[in-house]
């Protein structure tokens, strides 16, 4: 493509003629020309950026720069979608695992093998190469972002809404030559060994179930260990890795990836019942309780202070969180004729997600 005026006549595209999807790296940027995965239903791309770290030269005598040199190309791109049981969880193998690990085919699917501290991977995390296509009249754009990290995962849902999902990653690379070519995007709804997965059905807030350790037993649970957080009115959790590009000499581009400390954390809001998620706060502060964090689960349970569980007949996500702090605590409706609701923020030590399909 020889032009660099951007057009000539009045043209505007939409994302009815747009492809997304991914393919899993079999080594970090190493750019994959399969691309069959979907990061979930409904899925957008929220943001996409690309910046080459331009910088002025100036000379004396004036005051405008004279040259500009370019150096370490980086990237941004966010995608949003809809949690569904078939295809959405795969990406959590982003965070959880090494790149070069063998990719799970079965379920149940766990994302690490087990929960607790040192389960996480800590190498250079599994990365994917990320394409973007879209349709230019009898032209379609290619964007081809290989080496792509993700640094968080996000889930939220609410009462009438579906379970969000949101994925930010960077990526180490964007090279391709031509990216507009006379050719047709693979359609979102191709099947196939060149066309995409196809998501399954849709989490909603219907589907899920929020349960925390008692510390004791309780006649009601089955495993006498777990309370169901009965009335919450919304919930988001963060997965972040925090990875980051390295650099090095010879290239304009990342030549690998490494992690930082894993955050772990959410807030949920529910109705005011009791005051036992207030009391785990307060004790925080008083000497000789200094209460770290919540009770655990035994057994089969074992670590387990916070369970969120979405269930669609037999297919169900769980995500388990140990070593659960309690990091501030809100109260609202403190009002007249106003329900009162009161509200957590949370971090993790560790967590796990298994998948069962």
């Amino acid at each position: 493509m020889a032009r660099n005026v951007s057009s000539t006549t009045s043209r505007i595209n939409t994302g009815g003629a747009v492809s997304l999807g991914y393919g899993f790296e079999t080594g970090f940027n190493t750019t994959q020309s399969t691309i069959g995965n979907i990061f979930g239903l409904n899925q957008k791309v929220s943001n996409l950026t690309l910046n080459t770290s331009q910088v002025s030269l100036n000379k004396l005598g004036q005051v405008e720069p004279t040259k500009f040199y370019f150096g370490q190309q980086s990237g941004q791109v966010g995608v949003g979608f809809v949690f569904d049981d078939n295809e959405a969880f795969k990406i959590f193998r982003c965070i959880y695992e090494n790149s070069g690990s063998s990719i799970q085919t079965s379920s149940p699917f766990n994302y690490p093998a087990s929960l607790g501290e040192n389960t996480t991977g800590d190498g250079t995390p599994a990365t994917i190469t990320t394409r973007i296509q879209m349709q230019n009249g009898a032209n379609m754009i290619t964007r081809t972002l290989s080496g792509c990290v993700v640094t968080s995962i996000g889930i939220n849902t609410s009462i009438g809404e579906t379970v969000n999902g949101t994925v930010d990653m960077s990526f180490a690379e964007e090279s391709t030559t031509d990216v507009e070519t006379t050719a047709n995007i693979t359609a979102q709804s191709t099947t196939g060994a060149s066309g995409f997965a196809q998501g399954g059905t849709p989490y909603t807030f219907a589907h899920g179930k929020v349960k925390m350790a008692t510390g004791g037993s309780d006649a009601n649970t089955s495993n006498n260990s777990y309370v169901e957080v009965f009335d919450i009115q919304d919930i988001d959790l963060s997965f972040s890795p925090n990875a980051e590009m390295l650099y090095a000499l010879g290239s304009h581009y990342a030549q690998n990836a490494f992690r930082r400390i894993f955050d772990v954390g959410g807030r949920f809001r529910t109705t005011h019942k009791d005051g036992a998620l207030l009391q785990y706060v307060i004790n925080q502060s008083i000497e000789g309780l200094e209460t770290e964090t919540v009770a655990e689960g035994t057994g089969a349970d074992a670590g387990v202070g916070l369970e969120l569980t979405f269930t669609n007949g037999s297919k169900t996500m769980e995500i388990e969180f140990g070593g659960v702090s309690l990091s501030d605590h809100s109260t609202s409706g403190l009002e007249p004729a106003e329900p009162i609701y009161e509200e957590v923020n949370f971090k993790a030590k560790s967590s796990h997600i298994k998948i069962t399909t």
